[in-house]
């Protein structure tokens, strides 16, 4: 059995692409954008984003019970944004 750390596959084409495709998404946000944070095929939160830090690495999500979370792009959550309209 061969054993590949996560930094090994960082540097291939598609893991860079991927890391390009997520980092664009989340500096994407803007306050008001309704997302969902999955992390293993499991919702784990859904709310809006109430906030984002300038370089889009952080942000801060509100459910509809007013509960404030703050996440990070490198939490491995999967994050889909609502379509508007």
């Amino acid at each position: 059995m061969k054993l590949i750390w996560k930094n090994s596959l960082e540097s291939t084409p598609a893991a860079c692409s991927a890391q390009s495709r997520r980092v664009s998404l989340w500096n994407s946000l803007e306050a008001g954008d309704v997302v969902s944070l999955s992390l293993r095929g499991y919702e784990y939160h859904r709310g809006t984003v109430e906030d984002r830090t300038a370089d889009g690495q952080t942000i801060w999500v509100i459910d509809r019970i007013g509960e404030r979370r703050l996440f990070h792009i490198d939490d491995d959550y999967d994050l889909l944004v609502a379509s508007q309209g």
